[in-house]
This record gives structure tokens, C-alpha cells and sequence, in this order.
């Protein structure tokens, strides 16, 4: 078993912001009210297939269960005036410190931003910082699936097993969906953190192999469902 430690950016952050905890602990309401079948319980079509939904699908619930979560602290509220100009209109206020999130200039030379986003990268100023043994790296990205949020926070990987104390002025960028306005609330999970070993990789391709195929589907599909639970699925643990 593998340790993470994170450590706190200053005084204010120890008492005040809670640190990263595991993802299983924010799966989102819409997930959980998702019936495990379409019609409550299972019905089967003439090919022995049932109406099973995503929340029958454990590669999606791994997703949503994987690392660690950074929530927001405290409200944000967003708002936009009428001026013609969309950065200048926008404005944001949160109540305390220390400082969640910030406005980036990006110059001339700026990341392709898709067009139901404002036009602008806004960034999240993080106060927990992650503590990695050694030959181990995070990737830090948004909320895997959470396409309900209203914001977009990109990716990145850090080396965290040497890159893990205070980190002045580091930020974490992110997108605003242009049609939201109004406060986030405490409690919105920011972004994911998924630890990693760096190990060295090098890729191949196998011939086409009809009976492991052959075998390997024969063996799933001896269940109604959860074939792949039952026969391939390893619990990961993140506490």
C-alpha cells in the first residue's frame, strides 16, 4: 500500500480548507439516482440482453471513484454585465481567504478555448498540495464524467514525489460555461487527483487470436450481467 500526504500551503489553509478526500466520497446525486435497469428491475429482449443502464457499468463508477477530490471551500458567485466586451463583463467575488480561484492573461497566445466557454481561462489556486513516494506522479484534472459542472478544469501531470511543498503562485487553469452565472456552492469538487507509478512503457500489437476471443466472450456472456464485475474487475482502494 502506497502512501499520500498533502500538505497545507500556509496556517490559514490547515484550519480552514478541508484537504482532498477520496472521490467515492462525491459521486453526484444524478449517478446515484440512476436505476440499475430502465424499468427498475431487469427485462430481457429475445437475445437474453437486459435494459441495464451505466450504473451497472463498473469502468464508469472507477472513473467517478478513482483518487482524490478538492472541493471548493466557500461560495463563488459569478456574474456578467452588459458591456460588449465578455473578460471585461466578467466578474467573480468569493467571501474569505484564502484565495480559491483567479483570472489568467493569456496574451496573444492562448489555449483553444470551445465556444460554450468564455472565451478566457480562469484558474483555481490550489492549498493542498500532494506528497507522492518516490518514482510516482499525479495527474490532476477535472472531475472524470462530471460534465454537469459548470466549469472545465484542464489537465496536468505533476511529479509530486519531488514537486509537493507551497507552491507560490502555481494555478491550476480552468473554462466557465459562458451561460452560467450565480454561486457555486461549498462543497463543488474543482478537480480529481489520480497518483500514478512512472513506470516505462513500450507498445506492441498481437495478431487477431479467434478462440481467446472466442473464449474470453463466451465467458462473459454467461451472465445476464456483471460478467466483467465477476470475472475481471479488481476493487481500487483510495483512503
Amino acid at each position: 500500500m502506497q502512501n499520500i500526504k498533502f500538505n497545507a500551503v500556509s496556517k490559514l489553509t490547515e484550519l480552514s480548507v478541508k484537504a482532498p478526500k477520496p472521490s467515492r466520497d462525491y459521486l453526484p446525486e444524478w449517478y446515484k439516482d440512476i436505476p440499475a435497469f430502465q424499468n427498475g428491475k431487469p427485462t430481457f429482449d429475445n437475445t437474453g440482453t437486459t435494459d441495464r443502464t451505466i450504473k451497472m457499468c463498473m469502468p464508469f463508477l472507477d472513473s467517478l471513484s478513482m483518487g482524490y477530490i478538492q472541493e471548493t471551500w466557500q461560495e463563488i458567485n459569478i456574474s456578467l454585465n452588459d458591456t460588449g466586451n465578455q473578460q471585461k463583463a466578467f466578474a467573480y467575488q468569493y467571501p474569505t481567504k484564502p484565495d480559491i480561484m483567479g483570472v489568467r492573461n493569456q496574451g496573444k497566445h492562448k489555449f483553444p478555448i470551445p465556444s460554450e466557454y468564455y472565451q478566457f481561462e480562469l484558474t483555481w489556486h490550489p492549498v493542498w498540495i500532494p506528497q507522492l513516494p518516490k518514482g510516482y506522479s499525479a495527474l490532476i484534472t477535472h472531475p472524470l464524467n462530471r460534465t454537469d459542472l459548470p466549469f472545465y478544469t484542464l489537465s496536468g501531470v505533476i511529479d509530486c514525489d519531488t514537486y509537493n511543498q507551497s507552491q507560490e503562485g502555481s494555478n491550476l487553469p480552468f473554462l466557465l460555461k459562458n451561460n452560467f452565472t450565480g454561486i457555486i456552492p461549498i462543497g463543488t469538487p474543482m478537480y480529481q487527483i489520480i497518483p500514478f507509478k512512472r513506470d516505462e512503457w513500450q507498445s506492441e500489437s498481437n495478431e487477431y487470436d479467434e478462440d481467446a476471443q472466442t473464449h474470453y466472450v463466451q465467458k462473459l456472456r454467461k451472465h445476464f450481467w456483471g460478467g466483467y464485475k465477476k470475472n475481471h474487475w479488481v476493487k481500487k482502494r483510495f483512503n
